[in-house]
């Protein structure tokens, strides 16, 4: 099974041209160059990609690993699946 990260790097190498092998949790997205444009046209492609709907913060993620975290909370409480521990509730890196 593929994790949640491994399919968001998968979607940054193709959408964005950029070396997975460089990608970690804490890679932030406008160091990557992914402008604010760039994090709306992913939140986009992940919602398509994962069958959810983001709200308006979640724009507002500053790394790959807030995408992640976030993700993984919303496809539990969305499709009612349980994650150990109750709903992962990422915080919110500030944005640059």
């Amino acid at each position: 099974m593929t994790t949640t990260f491994e399919r968001i790097v998968s979607m940054l190498v193709k959408d964005y041209q950029l070396n997975a092998d460089a990608l970690t949790p804490d890679s932030a997205l406008d160091e990557l160059g992914i402008d604010s444009l760039g994090v709306a046209e992913l939140m986009f492609n992940v919602e398509d990609e994962f069958k959810i709907t983001l709200p308006p913060e979640a724009a507002r993620l500053a790394t790959v690993g807030d995408v992640v975290h976030y993700i993984d909370g919303l496809v539990a409480a969305q499709h009612g699946v349980p994650v150990p521990g109750g709903l992962i509730k990422a915080p919110l890196s500030p944005a640059a």
